[in-house]
């Protein structure tokens, strides 16, 4: 196995316009929003790679990528070209056609010539907007024992959830015998008549396998080009497909409420994933800030980032990233605060993520008057206020 996982690509799917995110993805990709404080999302799928020996790895990047380019540049040019190790970012090109990606199997087809050139024995694709850690060498040997073409991470989920993921069905050998994405009524896996089992869109191909299907695929004038809709459905009729079941710790950072409470869970005394393990490091780049100095105050169960000045004021079970400035007789709760925000002096934030450099006026309350939010911020279905980068009170 050590000979053949040299011979990985890991290629990680970045390009996304994260709608669903706006407005943190209005100036950046959905890949490069902050999380937990410190990181940015793909600093996940990235660490995951690195750690699992994975050393191959192309960014397939599209909308609004210089955040995401200059923090790969900053934090994570650490790979050894004369070791035939490397992390690049590949946009559309055009040199298979004249559009762009236009989904997530176009893709990587469009990149088919960097595939050809590289020829590694299985390409791992991830996505770029995931939480979670995993040991791909766990997957490849899945892989191997079960002589796959392809292997799906799939994750279990409560049924009445599963409908707004792609919903696996199974054999006893977990085998997969149905793919489909986003179904009405999906189907139970046969342990569990109250939980389905849905893709976490991290897939791992047989080289040939996969371009002889993304070929297919580019040819055919009513493929939409995904790989949970398209390619997935017709590689099963023909092909070893399996599921390697993942049931730890996992979030698809799709939506606004979807990244308030992933924030969240790493406020547990036992977070989800302990960003302190030395044997499994998440890795990122750490702007230059001095410590943190607090000169008063009250501050529970919160995240604090470097270079934080708090002067005063109460944090509850909230996030501050670094350089954020919070002024006396300031309230933050259930709150994350991005990168030099500033809460002046008897502010009110509750429920709310405060993008970079916005300022919260003094004695200006968010998150306590539903109606009077709506006319100033986007709110969530959770009634998650999202106030833009940059913000001030004209």
């Amino acid at each position: 196995m050590e000979t053949f996982y040299k011979k990985i690509l890991v290629m990680i799917l970045s390009g996304g316009k994260g709608e669903r995110l706006y407005p943190l993805t209005k100036d950046r990709a959905k890949p490069s929003v902050p999380f937990a404080g410190s990181y940015r999302i793909i600093d996940f799928s990235l660490s995951n790679s690195l750690n699992s020996g994975f050393r191959k790895i192309a960014l397939l990047t599209q909308y609004k990528s210089l955040s995401l380019e200059r923090h790969i540049l900053r934090g994570w040019s650490i790979f050894h070209p004369e070791s035939n190790e490397y992390i690049i970012s590949l946009p559309a090109q055009g040199r298979v056609s004249e559009h762009w990606y236009e989904g997530t199997a176009d893709a990587v087809f469009q990149n088919v010539y960097t595939i050809q050139q590289e020829n590694p024995d299985a390409i791992l694709i991830l996505s770029g907007d995931h939480v979670y850690k995993a040991d791909y060498r766990r997957v490849l040997k899945f892989f191997l024992d079960q002589r796959a073409e392809v292997v799906v991470m799939a994750h279990t989920c409560p049924l009445e959830e599963a409908s707004r993921f792609g919903v696996i069905s199974v054999n006893e050998e977990l085998r997969i015998i149905n793919f489909t994405e986003k179904p009405k009524k999906p189907q139970a896996v046969p342990w569990a008549n109250n939980q389905a089992l849905i893709s976490m869109g991290v897939y791992l191909f047989n080289t040939p396998v996969l371009v002889k299907a993304l070929i297919k695929d580019a040819r055919s004038n009513k493929s939409s080009h995904d790989f949970g809709k398209d390619v997935m459905p017709e590689l099963i009729k023909q092909h070893r497909v399996y599921a390697f079941v993942y049931d730890d710790y996992w979030q698809d950072i799709g939506t606004i409420d979807a990244y308030w409470k992933a924030n969240m869970d790493f406020l547990s005394p036992e977070p989800p994933i302990k960003l302190n393990d030395s044997s499994w490091p998440i890795r990122t780049y750490k702007p230059q800030y001095p410590p943190s100095y607090l000169s008063g105050g009250e501050i529970i169960n919160s995240i604090i980032g470097d270079g934080c000045y708090i002067q005063g004021g109460k944090i509850v079970n909230s996030i501050l990233s670094p350089g954020v400035i919070v002024e006396p007789e300031a309230e933050i709760e259930e709150s994350i605060i991005l990168e030099g925000a500033v809460i002046r002096k008897g502010a009110k934030v509750s429920k709310t993520i405060i993008d970079k450099q916005a300022i919260i006026p003094s004695g200006f309350s968010v998150g306590l008057d539903l109606e009077k939010d709506h006319s100033f911020f986007k709110i969530s279905n959770l009634g998650i206020r999202t106030i833009p980068k940059g913000w001030r009170l004209e």
